[in-house]
């Protein structure tokens, strides 16, 4: 499903949505498992494919987040791990995408191979430095932390992101909801708030729209990843429009975790018809194969968004971007024409 009809790619794009771990080449997992000696069921890009891509609608989003073991162990050291935050960031440019939020899991992606977090943050800095000179892209950095992991791992992940502030812009609390409600996260996520993180809370994808509004209620986040199912309560879209919260929205991700039973029903712009700030990302473009270009063409075409609509979309993830001012001001004032006095 990736595409790059110049429709759609020549569009100057934001994403603040995208998962590392999900967004490994199929033949950068095959080289690292040669230099490694992991095992694989397949060592063709073809071949495998079948094992680290999902095609089709899955029964539920636990079953998605399943098909991630093998991401998980490919992820062998800091240098792999730079690798393939540089893979992203080219594929990106090619979208061209140029203002960007990359987040990972770093006690669910290093846990695996006992992996140095301070290390693996280094490799990530560098590729991200080299990526924003050679593509001239505004590039932020969120930490996840996992709630399958725990409370005392989503209390060392703030820790981690609090030290390293200067580089981590924000704080995502991810994972399946329905399984790991907030109540244990909310003591954590708050002090990563009150240390001047940003804070993004996955909610609302396979849950009520209730769910959403405790989240909010519990966290006072800046953005939820998800959120789809604010649209069967107007009492929820309502507090998210008078929070000024802005969704982080994935349509062709929701339907393949049977978020949606439709693509053609998903509520992406049912929501913005309803002023609701939403925004338009990939998720996990590897898993899911899809990319922001197809994200734009479900937009336009499936659900029948206008392209200026489209382009409102980048505007609300321009002023709820976690990036820096200065950097994300100058990439929006350089490539997107349609706001003069961005705020």
């Amino acid at each position: 499903m990736k595409n790059f009809d110049p429709k759609y790619n020549d569009i100057p794009k934001t994403e603040i949505h995208c998962h590392l771990e999900g967004a490994i080449r199929t033949q950068t997992i095959i080289d690292i498992a040669r230099e490694y000696d992991l095992k694989l069921p397949a060592y063709e890009a073809g071949a495998l494919e079948k094992y680290v891509k999902v095609y089709d609608q899955l029964r539920d989003l636990q079953a998605v987040l399943d098909a991630f073991e093998i991401f998980q162990n490919s992820i062998t050291s800091p240098a792999v791990f730079e690798r393939i935050a540089w893979e992203l960031f080219e594929d990106c440019a090619k979208q061209n995408i140029k203002l960007f939020e990359v987040r990972f899991s770093p006690d669910w992606a290093f846990h695996g191979h006992d992996l140095n977090w301070d290390a693996c943050l280094d490799g990530l800095l560098r590729a991200k430095e080299r990526a924003e000179g050679k593509f001239d892209m505004g590039i932020g950095i969120i930490a996840i932390t996992s709630r399958g992991m725990g409370a005392e791992s989503c209390v060392k992940t703030v820790d981690w992101a609090i030290r390293h502030k200067k580089q981590i812009q924000g704080v995502d609390l991810a994972d399946g909801e329905l399984l790991y409600p907030v109540g244990n996260f909310v003591k954590p996520m708050l002090k990563a708030k009150d240390a001047g993180l940003r804070i993004t809370v996955h909610s609302g994808e396979d849950t009520p729209a209730s769910a959403v509004m405790d989240t909010i209620h519990a966290f006072q986040p800046d953005r939820i990843g998800h959120g789809i199912h604010i649209i069967e309560d107007m009492n929820a879209v309502e507090l998210v429009k008078e929070r000024g919260i802005t969704l982080e929205i994935n349509p062709w991700s929701n339907y393949l975790t049977n978020s949606v039973p439709a693509i053609e029903s998903h509520p992406l712009k049912k929501l913005f018809d309803l002023g609701v700030r939403v925004t338009i990302n990939s998720d996990d473009p590897e898993v899911l194969e899809t990319n922001v270009n197809n994200e734009y063409r479900i937009a336009h075409e499936i659900l029948g968004m206008s392209m200026d609509e489209i382009s409102v979309c980048n505007r609300y993830a321009f002023e709820s971007s976690f990036i820096p001012e200065e950097s994300r001001k100058r990439i929006w004032n350089k490539y997107f024409n349609e706001v003069s006095n961005p705020n």
